[in-house]
């Protein structure tokens, strides 16, 4: 009787389990779903094509939900040159401006914006807004001293500059002329004297990065000669990463490539 009641017991217990453990699953299946997005969706900042990646370098996709538009927040926050930070604790994204991370670091005096330390850079240039594409403008601390490091370019010429984020005074300024020599192409995309064109470089880059030409700012592309052979020095951004190669004139093979993230 003792075994009846057992089993009857055990059975009863069992069948309450399977009961909780439907539930369960249950549940968790009714928290994942399929939507259907617009995918596809391009992003530009101040008119420059910008590619959204994550920590790795990986390209992240923006796309449009139920009229909405998703985009990565750590991406284009930090484009658009905000701090971002994730509060785990309070699941809560974190944006914040230069000026105010100014001030939270406990630095004291009035703090000039990113906006205007590329004003003063573009004047001491002389170069107005729309003849430059900026390539960094970020807030650093450098020996117990905030500054902003501006980096720009206009037309075949890069411009660097150091300034301090409190009074705007130039720490350091400095330019690169790169002078784009194109060799005559042929037909077949040489220079006619077996030398590759800087356009056939070019593709050679692209080719090699992954990276559409339509979303590339070429830096540099200059003919250059070292230890007695001719190459290419090919330098462009796409999206936060920066790229650099040196491509054999001749052959048109690479003989270095360099990868960077930027934000």
């Amino acid at each position: 009787m003792k075994k009846a009641e057992f089993w009857k017991g055990f059975g009863l217990g069992f069948t309450v389990l399977l009961l909780l453990m439907c539930l369960c699953m249950t549940a968790f299946a009714s928290s994942k779903r399929t939507i259907d997005v617009e995918d596809g969706i391009g992003i530009s900042i101040n008119g420059a094509t910008f590619i959204p990646r994550d920590a790795t370098g990986n390209q992240v996709s923006v796309f449009i939900y139920n009229g909405t538009t998703y985009a990565p927040v750590r991406a284009i926050g930090e484009a658009m040159g905000l701090d971002v930070k994730f509060d785990s604790a309070n699941r809560m994204v974190q944006l914040t401006t230069q000026d105010r991370l100014l001030a939270q670091s406990g630095a004291s005096g009035s703090y000039i914006s990113a906006d205007r330390a590329k004003e003063i850079a573009l004047a001491d240039a002389g170069l107005k807004e729309g003849n430059a594409v900026f390539l960094k403008v970020k807030l650093e601390r450098d020996d117990g001293r905030y500054q902003y490091d501006v980096e720009f370019y206009s037309g075949t010429t890069e411009y660097g500059y150091e300034i301090d984020a409190i009074t705007g005074k130039i720490l350091s300024a400095g330019r690169e002329l790169d002078d784009f020599i194109v060799p005559v192409g042929t037909s077949d995309g040489s220079a006619g004297d077996g030398t590759i064109s800087a356009d056939r470089a070019k593709e050679i880059a692209l080719a090699d990065a992954g990276v559409n030409a339509n979303d590339a700012v070429f830096k540099k592309v200059k003919l250059d000669r070292d230890d007695g052979r001719l190459e290419y020095e090919v330098e462009f951004y796409a999206g936060s990463m920066e790229y650099e190669y040196e491509i054999n004139a001749k052959t048109g093979s690479i003989i270095s490539r360099d990868i960077e993230s930027h934000n």
